[in-house]
């Protein structure tokens, strides 16, 4: 049972590679993205939907007491024993340190933090395609796409030094093929067993 971490800049590929991650079956990973599960809450009417649209639309991040909420509910919700693929949490040290937490509760530990590295040229080009085949409100605006980038050089990139610190950070090429990409990640998590 490994819990790994996937992150970097939106558009560098992490929700990419943690389908093709979960899809490999002897890493019985579940993902845990939290961007898709608020878009659930949005389009399943939740409580929170009001709130969270509000947050998304301005490419904000939602407070971090509804982000816990929701991720503390996900965790509760699984099996004994899964192993997790975090994507897009957490998003700053506050959310790194809760996760930590509720997994020492169950006397488990994130084991990796892979850091997908992007050229932030590349990046906007990558978040325009998404948005026109997946059609995410996020990725349509150019000023909420800068809102969201300027939040994660100042929210989600110190996250990089929280988990250095702990040797447990890896960071990849996020610019080659996505099968390669693919590849140096399944290394990683195949040097920690």
């Amino acid at each position: 049972m490994a819990h790994i971490i996937l992150f970097g800049p939106p558009g560098c590929g992490k929700g990419t590679q943690a389908k093709k991650l979960t899809a490999i079956t002897k890493y019985n990973f579940v993902c845990m993205a939290l961007g898709d599960l608020l878009r659930k809450q949005i389009s399943e009417n939740a409580v929170h939907k009001a709130t969270i649209e509000q947050y998304i639309r301005k490419g904000q991040l939602v407070p971090d007491s509804l982000s816990f909420e929701v991720v503390e509910d996900f965790i509760q919700k699984q099996a004994a024993g899964v192993s997790f693929l975090f994507d897009g949490f957490p998003r700053n040290i506050p959310q790194a340190i809760f996760l930590d937490n509720l997994l020492a509760q169950y006397k488990t530990q994130i084991e990796a933090a892979i850091f997908l590295e992007v050229e932030k040229k590349y990046l906007l080009e990558r978040l325009q395609s998404r948005a026109v085949k997946e059609g995410r409100l996020d990725d349509q605006d150019l000023h909420t796409i800068q809102t969201r980038m300027e939040l994660y050089e100042q929210e989600t990139l110190p996250i990089a030094n929280y988990y250095e610190r702990m040797n447990k950070l890896y960071k990849v090429d996020g610019m080659r093929a996505s099968d390669q990409v693919t590849e140096t990640i399944e290394g990683i998590i195949n040097g920690l067993k």
